[in-house]
């Protein structure tokens, strides 16, 4: 973010610039215009001087991390006001991942819950009306430290903090909190500190790592059917906590790969899955392929939720307990493949699919499918729970038997139907395009979640 001056001198710059393109001093001048002998010589208009005023900018900040479920930590941080003048009102605005809470309530700042909306996962916001002057060239920090609690469902959660200078006043005054509860304020810090040790944004963000797992699974299908039919497969993923998990970039936070059993050929795949060749690259013939790559819808998922990925399976020859195998695989975060997850057992499942036909068929193979990975996490142990099992549905005149479990809670309500590869191609390969290009994206400044919305700020 640049500084207030920088930002005023870009203003006075972008209006000379303009009032010069209105004289016809432009690029797009004409010849006559070039050649007048009354226009200004090259490097002859004034500089633009920023204009005075206060620029607030917040000190480095470590992050906090070890922290657990339950407990309430500190989240320390400094603002200097770099600027020529004093700053005479102050807007601070919070806003923390999910599993943060504010330890207090303070009697200058409104504070908001935010449920999950649209791509975004809930937070919770304060905006904080701090009536006081902040003298340039002083390094504050606040007169009692600003704490958070570390709820159950935390793991990998973020505060930020964007401070405003000169900000109206709030509606109807400035004691929002209402009772007895102190207010929030800065005060100068004591020993001054180094000046050096200054950001220099408007804007900070403190990571806090909880100690803390969450248990990704994966279900398969036991299928049986007819040679010439079809059968439904229903892989599930889920979360059964009891962290969320956000990723550190705006890739999927789950990524897994699905076998198709030898002797079968999908003819309908599920949203967020494209096929993808042995080496783990999106091919564009979907028909035929050996194995599909799926993720989930956004980059976070809530705990204890899950979603079903059903695949239509055409049975075109009898193979013995055919089998697909089904695993997690490395998704796009610095990580490697769920560090936070202790339980592998429910890491890896299968697709099997047997016929029904007299006789006997080949002998069946495991297909697709790579490594569960290094599913290490932190030193609280994850939880598991059971799923539950469903029935499938008869298909073009042939039974069908569907057993697994079915993903509920947050992902469930996005749903992920079937999408016939016919009418389907061109989506798959729209989203296998898209899936390289996200895997392509350069390292970004660690964010632990998607951009955030802030309180409304205060009205003029």
């Amino acid at each position: 973010m640049r500084s207030a001056s920088k930002a005023r001198a870009l203003k006075v710059a972008a209006a000379g610039a303009v009032a010069v393109v209105g004289l016809g001093w432009g690029p797009a001048a004409s010849s006559a215009v070039a050649d007048d002998p009354t226009r200004p010589a090259a490097g002859s208009l004034p500089e633009p001087t920023p204009e005075p005023g206060p620029e607030l900018a917040f000190g480095r900040t470590a992050p906090v991390d070890g922290v657990r479920p339950g407990s309430t930590t500190a989240v320390p941080f400094s603002v200097t006001n770099k600027g020529d003048a004093p700053a005479t009102r102050v807007a601070l605005f919070l806003t923390g991942s999910q599993g943060l809470s504010f330890a207090e309530k303070y009697a200058n700042c409104v504070y908001e819950e935010t449920p999950a909306q649209d791509e975004g996962p809930a937070q919770v916001g304060a905006v904080c009306d701090i009536e006081q002057d902040l003298a340039p060239g002083v390094v504050y920090v606040p007169e009692k430290p600003l704490g958070v609690t570390v709820l159950d469902r935390a793991l990998y959660e973020r505060l930020s903090l964007d401070i405003q200078a000169d900000a109206p006043a709030f509606p109807g005054g400035t004691r929002h909190g209402g009772g007895a509860a102190p207010e929030l304020r800065l005060v100068a810090r004591q020993p001054p500190g180094d000046p050096d040790a200054i950001d220099g944004y408007e804007r900070l963000d403190v990571a806090v790592t909880a100690r803390n797992t969450a248990d990704f699974a994966l279900t398969g299908a036991d299928l049986q059917g007819k040679v010439g039919g079809s059968v439904t497969a229903e892989v599930t993923f889920a979360n059964k906590g009891p962290a969320w998990v956000a990723n550190d970039v705006g890739s999927p936070i789950g990524v897994f790969e699905v076998g198709i059993p030898t002797g079968t050929t999908v003819t309908g795949a599920p949203d967020f899955c494209v096929p993808v060749g042995r080496d783990g690259k999106a091919r564009e013939k979907a028909v035929g392929a050996s194995a599909y790559r799926c993720t989930t819808p956004y980059n976070y998922v809530d705990a204890h939720a899950g979603l079903p990925y059903a695949f239509r399976l055409r049975i075109d020859r009898a193979v013995r307990n055919a089998t697909g195998r089904v695993a997690f695989v490395k998704g796009d975060h610095r990580w490697g493949t769920l560090p936070f997850d202790r339980n592998r057992e429910n890491n890896t499942a299968a697709v099997v699919v047997s016929t029904t036909d007299a006789g006997t068929g080949t002998g069946g193979t495991a297909t697709g499918g790579t490594g569960g990975g290094d599913t290490r996490g932190s030193d609280t142990q994850g939880t598991t729970t059971q799923g539950t099992s469903t029935e499938g549905t008869t298909a073009q005149g042939t039974d069908t038997h569907t057993t697994g479990a079915r993903g509920d809670g947050a992902l469930a309500a996005t749903g992920s139907g079937i999408v016939p590869l016919i009418a389907g191609t061109a989506a798959a390969l729209v989203m296998a395009s898209g899936f390289l290009l996200a895997s392509r994206q350069p390292p970004r400044r660690p964010s632990r979640q998607p951009p955030r919305r802030q309180p409304d700020r205060p009205s003029s």
